[in-house]
């Protein structure tokens, strides 16, 4: 089976425990403003202007963005770090864009990997509806969900539609899955305040299971890539945020009784 994916990063320490391989699906049913891989949003193949480099000189190319690829072949692509899962405690994450979108070819790669006995993860959104969900979370050990607000108006206006179907997702997963972490991109004017935070743990904590948080500043990475793509950045001058900004978020989680996941 086919799936249409944009890239793979090997050796990657920040998308689940120990080192992994992120394989990044492409096709994303929301638009977060603050999007860093704004080239994982459509379900299609994309040019990007990029410069090269050659010697002393740069010049301007192209790259194309988004391939299929057969489950098998990715599979085996991802069994060549086999020894670094195993020394680190990592294995592969699965991410994009919204796996969830492709929920066969997922699956499908999801079970040849524990056939090899990989480690596996899903980093997810969680805004997609599938009738698959229940077999795909019997092949994955870990789930990074991301959380980004407990506020339905505040998720129409900053990332899209589907607020209910994500609730009703991360319920299901809360109940079924082996490990759930909840990843929450720190966002300047969106979540980023002692109010919104506190709305956040309200939320999550309808999940008993859950007691995992991982939470991620704001960076601007992902800027120039809107405008190499012809998009338009929405985040306007908003500045990143560094570990030692967001301490005092992260303090109000400990103090609810949340571990505190960092890589």
């Amino acid at each position: 089976m086919n799936g249409f994916i944009f890239d793979i990063k090997r050796y990657a320490v920040n998308d689940g425990p120990g080192i992994r391989t992120t394989v990044f699906f492409k096709g994303c049913p929301l638009r977060c403003r603050w999007c860093h891989n704004p080239e994982s949003q459509e379900r299609h193949q994309e040019m990007m202007p990029v410069k090269r480099k050659l010697g002393d000189n740069v010049f301007n190319d192209e790259k194309t963005v988004g391939y299929h690829i057969e489950s098998t072949d990715l599979v085996n692509q991802i069994e060549r770090d086999f020894v670094f899962y195993d020394e680190s405690g990592g294995g592969v994450t699965f991410s994009g864009g919204e796996p969830l979108l492709q929920p066969d070819f997922l699956l499908e790669c999801l079970k040849k990997c524990k056939e090899k006995n990989i480690q596996t993860c899903i980093d997810t959104a969680g805004a997609v509806n599938t009738t698959l969900i229940d077999e795909i979370i019997k092949y994955t050990d870990i789930f990074l969900f991301d959380v980004k607000t407990a506020d339905k108006k505040v998720f129409e206006e900053y990332i899209g539609q589907g607020f209910d179907i994500v609730k009703n997702n991360l319920k299901i997963i809360a109940e079924k899955a082996k490990r759930v972490i909840i990843r929450i991109p720190v966002i300047p004017d969106v979540n980023f305040s002692e109010a919104a935070t506190n709305q956040i743990i309200h939320f999550v904590r309808q999940f008993p299971a859950i007691n995992e948080v991982s939470l991620l500043p704001f960076h601007r990475t992902g800027a120039d890539k809107y405008k190499r793509l012809g998009k338009t950045w929405k985040m306007n001058d908003a500045k990143n945020l560094q570990q030692e900004d967001i301490k005092p978020m992260v303090d109000i989680f400990k103090n609810q009784g949340f571990n505190i996941f960092s890589t």
